[in-house]
This record gives structure tokens, sequence and C-alpha cells, in this order.
């Protein structure tokens, strides 16, 4: 081989060294585009609608449901269901710090922009790759000194609560799968036990965000309310009664967020400042929030409170051919309470009213959630949310149990009372089983300030009208509930 032949020789080897390595390269770069990375597809659409199997946005009927839904932002969301329509706020000799004024349970279903159709809607559809990456995030509102920017319940060991727009109230938010408090610093939750559809996708459905309990605590927080506006305006916290305080405030307090691949702004957050970072706000990936300043009343009234009942009422025995005869046993028992009549019991709020109005105050005999279902099955509601009987505990199950008989009650002078069902429910007056706390009651003492009366009232064990007797025990529970209205 000539020099001349050897260096084209070793030029072409050279030549298929590099056309080799471009191939490599060539081959490496060729194969990105098939690489698939893992995101999550928001599923929002009309439950008419469906997609292909092998578009991100289907949703197989077999794995879940489908709808239409907007991510809740300022002035959406929910929770006013889950606390009564109004509340007392009293002074701290009734109510000292820490008392808590009213407490619910809000699904997540009913935190939306609106109430979500079904607990398995799905909300995200993700690839399989992203388990162990979707969380559930979770705050209060912390921009606004009255949504949950400032926990004033530090200064009185009631930790996780924050001040509201009403001074004398904070709120607490509750995640019910952590069991953790909201906080102003954002929280995250893993999501796991995900439903995987026929192709192994992810869903994300609305039942696998939290349940939230929702406080309202006494605490005097007067002075620290009444030092700041919300959005910087310098309106203070309502120190007076009523929804709307001369002062439109749609806010909620507390928010639950998505958190996964490809959706939203796909950063992680947890232990950031909310009054500072809302990473995915107005980004579809909000799920719930918290808000009831919309509806709810507050009243500042004094009031009465139960100090002892008749612990137990007892019946004689009775047979099914007495009943049908129309023969009935009677036992009387006892309510005595205590109500704020003078100073100093009642300095710092409106004098004492017996009623059933805005602001006044009444009693009601609340019975228990399985008992009014009974009832309202044998048809003895009234013409609001009340019912007439007192049904035994087990009446639409146990064979044991009498049935085609109840309890009703009534004053000395034979006048019936009607029970109630909710206590949340009020100004429904006796329909709703409330009666003016005073009606009928007898003085026994007063002192300091309080009156101490006495409600004397009868129960009757009885045939139900329309209802055929069955032999069987009797046992029910009643609560003997005050509230201002």
């Amino acid at each position: 081989m000539t020099v001349t032949e050897k260096i084209r020789a070793e030029c072409r080897a050279a030549l298929r060294i590099k056309l080799w390595l471009k191939l490599i390269i060539a081959l490496g770069v060729t194969t990105l585009p098939f690489q698939v990375s893992a995101k999550c597809t928001r599923i929002s659409y009309a439950a008419g609608i469906s997609y292909p199997s092998n578009n991100d946005l289907y949703v197989d009927p077999a794995y879940g449901t489908h709808d239409i839904w907007v991510s809740p932002g300022e002035g959406d969301g929910g929770g006013a269901d889950s606390l009564p329509g109004s509340i007392n706020v009293n002074n701290s000799l009734v109510q000292p710090d820490g008392t808590l004024l009213a407490s619910g349970i809000a699904p997540v279903k009913n935190l939306g922009t609106q109430i979500y159709s079904s607990p398995e809607q799905v909300l995200f559809r993700c690839d399989a790759a992203d388990a162990g990456q979707l969380f559930e995030y979770y705050t209060t509102n912390g921009p606004f000194p009255l949504t949950g920017k400032y926990e004033d319940g530090a200064s009185f060991g009631i930790p996780g609560a924050y001040r509201t727009r009403y001074q004398g109230v904070l709120s607490r938010v509750t995640n019910l799968k952590t069991g953790r408090y909201f906080a102003r610093n954002w929280q995250a939750r893993p999501l796991t036990n995900l439903t995987r559809d026929s192709q192994g996708k992810i869903l994300v459905k609305v039942k696998d965000f939290s349940d939230v309990r929702i406080e309202l605590i006494r605490a005097s927080n007067e002075t620290m309310a009444a030092s700041e506006g919300y959005g910087g305006d310098n309106r203070p916290a309502l120190a007076g009664t009523g929804i709307g305080g001369g002062f439109g405030f749609p806010y909620g307090i507390a928010y639950t967020a998505f958190n996964g691949p490809g959706v939203g702004s796909g950063k992680t957050y947890v232990g950031a400042d909310s009054n500072a970072v809302y990473p995915d706000f107005q980004k579809g990936t909000y799920v719930g929030a918290v808000r009831f300043y919309q509806s709810l009343y507050i009243n500042r009234s004094a009031t009465c409170a139960v100090t002892t009942v008749t612990p137990v009422v007892v019946f004689p025995g009775i047979t099914v051919q007495e009943l049908n005869q129309g023969v009935q046993r009677q036992q009387p028992f006892n309510i005595q309470f205590n109500c704020q009549t003078a100073a100093p019991a009642n300095t710092g709020v409106s004098a004492l009213s017996s009623g059933t109005g805005r602001g006044q105050t009444a009693m009601g005999l609340l019975i228990q959630p399985e008992n009014y279902a009974a009832a309202q099955l044998v048809g003895l509601n009234t013409s609001g949310t009340g019912v007439s009987y007192l049904l035994s505990d087990g009446y639409l199950g146990s064979s044991t149990v009498a049935r085609g008989v109840g309890v009703v009650v009534s004053r000395v002078n034979g006048t019936p009372l009607n029970f109630l069902g909710n206590e949340g429910m009020t100004l429904g007056g006796e329909a709703d089983g409330w009666y003016p706390v005073l009606s009928e009651a007898n003085t026994l003492e007063s002192g300091n300030g309080t009156t101490t009366y006495i409600s004397r009232l009868r129960a009757t064990l009885k045939k139900i009208p329309g209802e055929t007797p069955t032999a069987g025990k009797f046992n029910a529970n009643v609560q003997v509930i005050i509230r201002v209205q």
C-alpha cells in the first residue's frame, strides 16, 4: 500500500467513525420525543358530553362522573349551611374566652363555587406516573385581617383560631383527614388510595378532598379586632348585630387547592405565607372555599341557660288494649333555668327579651336525629320543621320497640308543645318547636343580676292517631335548648 493509499484508508476509517458517532447522536435525539411527561388534566365539561377513550379528558363512566365546575375565588364557597343561622355573642361572665359558639361539619361537596354534582365527580385525571406527586393544599385566607390573617386565638390559648368579621368571635377550620387546623401558612396532604380507571389513569375526585369542621369561638379580642379593617380601608370588625354591618364582605376564610404535575404553576409551596403567596389562584386548581359571612346573623343579647332538668321520666306500664281504649299515662317534669335580667350579669349586651323573633330568647325540646326521622316518616310533622310526637329509639327497625305509641309534651294548662328537629333552624316559632323562654315560667329567686325560673311541663304516653299499637319497650332522650333567635 502506497503512502497515499494508506492515508486514504485512514481517512475512510475516520469517516466511518465520525458517521457512526453522528448516527448514535442522531438516534439519541430522535428518541427524546417518545419520552412521555407525566401530567394531570383538569376535567370540567357537561355530564352529557363524552370524549373518546384516547383523549386525556375521557372519563370512563364505570369509574366516575364528570360535570362542569368553576374553581372558587373571592366571594365563592360554602359552609354556611353547616352552621346555625345566628349566634349570640355574650359578655365574658357568661361566655368565657374559649366558649364554643357554634360548630358544624361542612362536606367538601358543598364547598365549591356551586355544590358538586357527586362525591364521585372527577376533577383531575392524572398519569400513572403522577402517583406520589398529588396533594391537597389548604390555608386560611391570609391577605385579609378578617379572614385568616391574624391568629388572635394565640393570645387566649385557642390554637388555630383567627380573627373574624365580628368582634369577640374567632373562627377555626379543621381538615378532618389530617386533624390539623387550617393556618396562614400553606399545608399539604398527600392524596392516596385514589381510583384508577381501566387505562391505569389516576382519578382525583371530589371525595378525595377533605371535609372540614368549622368552629366559631368566643374570645375577648374586641380591642384587637377594632384596630384594623379589611382591604386596608380601616373598617374594623363588626361590634354590633346583624349580617351586613353596613358594608359588603364577600370573602371566604379558608381555601383548599389541588397540586399536581401539569396543573397550575406546578410549584410546591408548603409553609409559604398565604398573606403573600397564592401561586395558583384563579388557575382552576382551587377546589373548596369556606364562606359563611353572607348569611350568619350576630346577636348580642342577654339570655338564659338551663341549670337543672328532671333527669328521667318513668311511665307506669300500659297494655295495648288500654292504649286502644284511649288510656294514657302522664308524668310531670320540670326545667329550671337562670337568666340575665340586670347588671352586672347583662353588662354589654341588650336586655333579655322572651320570644321567638330576631334577638329574642326561646326554648325548645330537641330530639335525636333517629327519632326525628321516624316521626317524619310516620307523618307527625308540623307545618314547619318540628314534629308533634316523640317516638322511641329504634322505632323503625327494632321488633322489641313499642309501635303506634308516642309521647307528647304539654304545659300544665294542657297546651301541647312541638319538638325541635333542628336547633339551627330559628325564627320559625312553635311550628319549628321554639317557644318564648319565659312563657308560663315561674320565678324562683333573683340576685347578682340574674333570675332563676322554673317551667313545669307534662309528658303523656299515648296512642298515635291512625296507628296500631304493638307491645314493646319505649326509650328516648330529649335535650332542652335555650337560645337567642
